[in-house]
């Protein structure tokens, strides 16, 4: 089963980014030449049909697909076993390490991925992408992140699609240094374009009680909501979009009014200044990086009333810098 997918998504890599892995492999690594075309080789797929990585994934975050117990993985993993082309694990430490600075630079890039490990015949719970913690970095330790599907669900398109945005976290990890292609990959001084694009947020589901309170990230999804809903009713659906792409990041909502453009960071802090303080350089980046002018307004959006201080603080940016920020309050039940 697994030959027969990894053979299916060389086939049609070819209309996806992912189909040039090989070249990018090259690029990044500045090898001499390029080492083949397919992302999957009989090299790298396990001869029990249970798992496949990348050719040249031994030493690097690898694109993987295998099969769990409870369905069919597909995502990028780090393998740290032992063998002739990794004699000594801690070479991929370094690859840990850039992984975990990609997650907490871009904390809401695994949103819809799930992360587990396998240490020997034991799996770890299922759970949220989070940083990748040093009681992992042992010998016949696997940490996986991606998604887990029915066997008889699999969607190769859908493991393609996944894979080409995956290429932003293998780039980072793997890049060198004085190679181009980060930011040709990661398209991070991309043009602003407004596009109405609803995110897939977790509409219908019913929280409980306890996650309403503290889940940090039940409460900005819930924000966002209702933030949404107050701006299509007084804008219009058309002139609101959620999760708005720019630059390989993305922002909470861009509102267009008129001609004008206003860009929303949401931020669960204790109090409106640490939102703020929080929140600026993202919304700074968005705007104006490397030197355009993205949006007219910026706002910053959290549960906390403003006090007068802060009040203060803003109208100084304002005044002093001209700069076009402002903080809103939104109170959820």
């Amino acid at each position: 089963m697994i030959r027969k997918i990894a053979y299916q998504i060389n086939d049609l890599s070819h209309e996806y980014k992912i189909g040039n892995l090989q070249r990018i492999r090259k690029d990044i690594k500045k090898f001499k030449r390029r080492p083949g075309s397919d992302i999957f080789t009989d090299e790298t797929i396990d001869k029990n049909d249970g798992w496949a990585f990348h050719f040249g994934g031994r030493k690097e975050l690898q694109f993987n697909i295998g099969l769990e117990e409870d369905g069919f993985r597909y995502g990028i993993a780090l393998s740290l076993q032992d063998s002739q082309t990794v004699p000594d694990i801690s070479l991929l430490f370094p690859k840990a390490k850039r992984l975990n600075q990609f997650i907490r630079q871009f904390p809401d890039f695994f949103a819809e991925y799930q992360m587990w490990s396998h240490y020997g015949n034991e799996r770890s719970n299922i759970g949220p992408v989070k940083e990748i913690t040093e009681d992992l970095l042992k010998l016949h330790t696997f940490i996986f992140i991606g998604k887990l599907v029915d066997e008889k669900k699999i969607d190769l398109r859908q493991i393609l699609q996944t894979y080409d945005e995956l290429l932003k976290p293998y780039v980072f990890v793997e890049k060198v240094d004085n190679s181009e292609i980060i930011e040709f990959e990661q398209n991070e001084d991309g043009e602003f374009s407004f596009e109405v694009k609803k995110r897939k947020l977790p509409k219908n589901r019913e929280y409980t009680l306890e996650s309403k309170s503290i889940n940090l990230s039940v409460r900005h999804t819930l924000v966002q909501e209702k933030l949404m809903e107050i701006l299509c009713k007084k804008f219009g659906y058309e002139n609101v979009s959620a999760e708005h792409q720019i630059g390989g990041k993305k922002i909470d909502i861009v509102l267009k009014d008129g001609n004008k453009y206003v860009f929303y960071e949401i931020k669960m802090n204790g109090s409106a200044k640490a939102c703020i303080r929080d929140a600026i350089g993202q919304l700074m980046e968005y705007a104006y990086w490397p030197n355009k002018q993205n949006a007219d307004s910026l706002v910053v959006v959290g549960e906390e009333e403003i006090d007068s201080k802060t009040e203060v603080y803003l109208k100084h940016l304002n005044n002093k810098y001209n700069l076009p920020i402002q903080y809103e309050q939104i109170s959820i039940n």
